[in-house]
């Protein structure tokens, strides 16, 4: 009964959403947790964005500024928490650096800008630095030190 009903919401393209899964949410909350390691006073906020279609998560800052350049982070995306973190770092790394023209986060050893990768089983922060490294795993950036200090990016 249970697969069957799995296949009839499946072959009706149903989503549940935030709304009947917020579990869903927990997953982008672990990103969030690197922000403090930016100077981002204040604790941020994974919000739904329901002016956006379909509806989909995005970061409000303590500040009352929204973190969401590239677009939400979409229910469905939540399934793969993989995706999600990795989605979710770019969003945030792209909104960042559109407001601040500042590269987050920077590797102290190499101070080259990091990217959010899957390796494995885990989401962490890659520097590509002397054949690449992990600097920390995706929400733990605050556990590792000295961070540098973001370097202001350069108009051309």
């Amino acid at each position: 009964m249970v697969a069957l009903a799995r296949r009839i919401l499946d072959d009706a393209g149903f989503d549940p959403g935030f709304d009947l899964a917020p579990e869903r949410l927990e997953t982008l909350r672990v990103v969030a947790r690197d922000l403090p390691t930016r100077s981002i006073a204040g604790e941020p906020e994974i919000e739904i964005l329901e002016d956006w279609f379909p509806a989909g998560a995005g970061v409000r800052l303590a500040d009352g500024q929204r973190l969401n350049c590239c677009g939400p982070i979409l229910p469905n995306m939540c399934d793969d928490p993989g995706m999600a973190l990795t989605s979710l770092a770019v969003l945030i790394q792209e909104s960042l650096l559109e407001r601040t023209w500042q590269v987050w986060p920077v590797c102290p050893r190499h101070d080259l800008g990091v990217h959010s990768s899957q390796r494995e089983s885990e989401v962490v922060w890659w520097c590509a630095g002397d054949g690449g490294h992990i600097l920390a795993p995706v929400g733990e950036l605050v556990h590792q030190q000295p961070l540098r200090v973001p370097r202001r990016l350069r108009p051309c």
